[in-house]
């Protein structure tokens, strides 16, 4: 069954530059992914969609979109959008750890708290640096255990994602080179580690876009890391 979402009402408690409603959904320019994504306090929201699509561009859509709403935005993107609202700050970093994102958060710009961070393509994270002491148990110590294993990289962003405590409401995104299946969860048809799957452990929704035609986004909103766990739903996302 699929249902079909629209005609959400964003109600804004608060003018420009004020404090706003955390319990009130981040506006973005779609009412139905609004209401689909629910960017709401601590809550963390994953996005999947095919490189080279319009909808590629979601991260920086929504955060250009909040800032111009009086939100103070952090996006981390290599890909600065030509529109800069006063109240979106741009974090170029190529490679940031998840202390270098509470960090920012803790400390914000001009004192103006984030009310939205925004991560386009998260598996750019990168887990914080072990420490190796200069003088260590050769028997006690993992890094000598011959039945050691490192982390995986999917191991790794598993963990960096977990590690980011903030507060504020948090979208990551990634890309994927073929067409979306949204008949499926992503572990039906992608392999476990992708970064797309490991987003399932940690976002609640992961959404999965894929247009369907001019007016509508088709998706796929998972609650979980495996089975079927979410529904299939049909986004009013008119092209521009």
């Amino acid at each position: 069954m699929v249902d079909h979402f629209g005609g959400f009402e964003y109600l804004a408690g608060s003018e420009r530059g004020t404090q706003w409603d955390e319990r009130v959904p981040i506006p973005t320019p779609w009412e139905a992914f609004t209401t689909a994504a629910d960017l709401t306090f601590r809550r963390k929201v994953g996005v999947v969609v095919e490189r080279g699509t319009a909808e590629a561009a979601v991260g920086r859509d929504v955060a250009v979109h909040a800032a111009e709403q009086g939100i103070p935005t952090l996006l981390y993107t290599a890909h600065p959008p030509a529109n800069l609202p006063d109240l979106l700050v741009i974090d170029p970093i190529p490679h940031p750890t998840a202390q270098h994102v509470m960090d920012r958060v803790a400390r914000p710009p001009r004192g103006r708290r984030f009310g939205l961070v925004v991560m386009e393509g998260h598996e750019r994270l990168r887990p914080r640096e072990r420490y190796i002491p200069d003088q260590y148990d050769p028997i006690d110590d993992p890094i000598d255990d011959l039945d050691y294993e490192p982390p995986t990289e999917a191991e790794e962003l598993l963990w960096s994602l977990r590690e980011i405590a903030i507060n504020t409401p948090l979208l990551l995104t990634t890309t994927i080179t073929t067409q979306p299946d949204v008949s499926r969860t992503l572990d039906q048809w992608l392999d476990a580690d992708h970064p797309a799957v490991v987003l399932t452990e940690i976002c609640k929704p992961v959404i999965t876009l894929h247009r369907s035609n001019d007016r509508t986004v088709d998706a796929r909103l998972q609650l979980g890391a495996y089975g079927l766990h979410g529904r299939r739903v049909a986004l009013d996302w008119a092209m521009p």
